[in-house]
């Protein structure tokens, strides 16, 4: 977790809201909490707040799969006033991101990095922020991340690998490994059949990648026997609301049993390809994705 005054997200990503000391909080404009633990998700509108934590924005919007997701459709300003203070925060939007900044004493942008030093998972809003690291660590963050099927509480705890230095566009791997995927939106996959091995020995097809969390997971290949077409094979892969497209390459050598694995073209802020090691687990050949 890094502490700025300002940072950028996408548009469709929600943020958390930190009120430190849980102060009786009065919210403009109307903010939409979303609840529940899958899709569909509900979402209640929010005028006053108490609590620390929860997944905001400030509009919903339904994406061209029908499922309905946070989303900042215009620049704003959020107003948070309580008894003895008030805390503003600017969102100014470009494209399909968002600039979310503070100049509010005792107010922040908590940024949660995830994995890596440049893979954003969400941020959120800090409000009446204590003066020590130890104190803001006790209050509820209420970031989730998911792991293959398995939501988990965001920790400031978690370690973080840097950066690669040089990006990866291309990866050449046995034509019977696996790859994997990492985002911070869901991902959607069109131009060929995409296969997930999880649970283990449960092989089936898949349409997409995350469920409305950042997600991280393995065991994907493109045909039901864990392997790949001959010849060049071409992923297709957007985002549920098609703000970004990238287009991988599995070129299949089936003489020599070795496919190249090549990221062709991106719109995204980030996609690269990485080996990923998280908590002794192996997310290998990983096509990480960033908006």
């Amino acid at each position: 977790m890094k502490t700025d005054s300002q940072v950028t997200i996408p548009a469709q990503k929600h943020f958390t809201i930190v009120n430190f000391s849980f102060l009786d909080l009065t919210v403009f404009p109307t903010l939409h909490a979303r609840d529940g633990e899958g899709e569909p998700f509900e979402y209640r509108e929010v005028n006053e707040l108490r609590t620390s934590g929860g997944r905001y924005s400030t509009d919903v919007r339904t994406n061209h799969y029908g499922e309905r997701y946070s989303y900042a459709t215009t620049s704003h300003e959020l107003l948070f006033k309580s008894p003895s203070a008030e805390y503003r925060f600017n969102a100014t939007k470009f494209g399909n991101q968002v600039t979310y900044s503070t100049h509010s004493p005792r107010a922040a942008i908590d940024t949660y990095y995830w994995i890596f030093d440049d893979f954003i998972a969400s941020i959120g809003l800090a409000i009446n922020t204590p003066s020590t690291p130890a104190d803001r660590n006790k209050t509820d963050i209420g970031c989730e991340l998911q792991i293959n099927d398995q939501v988990i509480p965001y920790s400031p705890n978690d370690p973080l690998h840097p950066a690669p230095s040089k990006k990866v566009s291309q990866v050449v791997i046995a034509d019977t490994d696996k790859f994997s995927f990492l985002s911070n939106v869901n991902l959607y996959f069109s131009g060929c059949d995409v296969y997930q091995d999880y649970p283990p020995g449960k092989i089936h097809k898949v349409e997409r990648h995350g469920e409305g969390n950042p997600r991280v997971a393995s065991e994907f290949y493109l045909t039901p026997d864990k392997n790949y077409p001959a010849g060049v094979t071409n992923l297709t892969i957007k985002d549920g609301f098609s703000e970004s497209t990238a287009v991988v390459e599995f070129d299949h050598d089936v003489s020599n049993k070795q496919v190249t694995i090549t990221i062709k073209s991106f719109t995204s802020r980030l996609c690269d390809i990485r080996d990923i090691w998280h908590y002794e687990e192996n997310y290998p050949n990983a096509i990480c994705i960033a908006l």
